[in-house]
């Protein structure tokens, strides 16, 4: 019965992911929670969520912004790299969150005569670090990388497409940490595969209905999923 809920929740969690850029990851987290200890569902939830970024990032390859994923990627490790370190010895969430959460909120309530978040070459770099140390630490990214793509220079397609790159290599990365960390990936492999199959068959599905959303509504609806996910990453904060 687990089993099924969270194929259930992974397929609608993917379709939203494909359609909106993000949102899925971190509710996804969210309803697992309920059924798994934390020290489980970060390495499990990396996992599904690589092979679901994976999929977003094959069917729309033509749109990925690859200056953006490559600066990214420079600072990826290091940041990975430190958080494995800072998990086995010094671990504490509550930063990292906290540095989320005033991202989400600066992209949602910024003046309108506030810059955007428009990273530039080695901006990137800075992101990928941190965004390698959240990863570990703190489970979903998206969060982290969304509010950087609230710019009026992409389109909808290319915004899913590089958010998903980013995501793949960053979930990527978790593996090799886990693995150092200890963590048993293969006691867990059928969940993790039956998982993955349905991401995959969830990211299709949404896929196909992306083009037909309007511009400005997947702007809107990108902000509202970024809000929802700024109100539960607050909880947790406080818990």
């Amino acid at each position: 019965m687990v089993s099924l809920i969270l194929a259930f929740a992974t397929f609608i969690t993917s379709i939203i992911s494909a359609i909106i850029g993000m949102g899925g990851g971190i509710l996804l987290l969210s309803v697992m929670t309920f059924f798994m200890p934390m020290s489980m569902i970060i390495p499990i939830h990396g996992l599904v969520q690589l092979i679901s970024n994976s999929s977003r990032l094959i069917i729309l390859r033509k749109n990925i912004k690859l200056q953006f994923t490559a600066y990214f990627l420079i600072g990826l490790p290091f940041g990975v790299a430190l958080a494995t370190y800072i998990l086995k010895n010094y671990f504490t969430d509550k930063h990292a969150l906290i540095v989320v959460i005033s991202l989400i909120i600066y992209s949602i309530f910024k003046p309108k005569k506030m810059p955007h978040l428009k990273l530039e070459r080695f901006g990137w770099t800075g992101l990928g670090f941190c965004v390698g140390i959240l990863a570990i630490i703190a489970g979903a990214v998206g969060p982290m990388i969304a509010p950087f793509f609230i710019r009026d220079d992409l389109k909808k397609e290319e915004i899913v497409a590089t958010k998903a790159s980013l995501q793949m290599f960053a979930h990527f990365m978790k593996i090799p940490a886990f693995f150092y960390l200890d963590f048993d990936y293969q006691a867990h492999l059928d969940l993790i595969i039956l998982l993955g199959v349905i991401a995959i068959i969830g990211t299709k599905v949404g896929t196909l209905i992306l083009p037909k959303v309007d511009n400005q509504l997947f702007r809107k609806l990108f902000k509202f999923v970024l809000g929802l996910s700024g109100v539960k990453i607050i909880f947790e904060i406080f818990e």
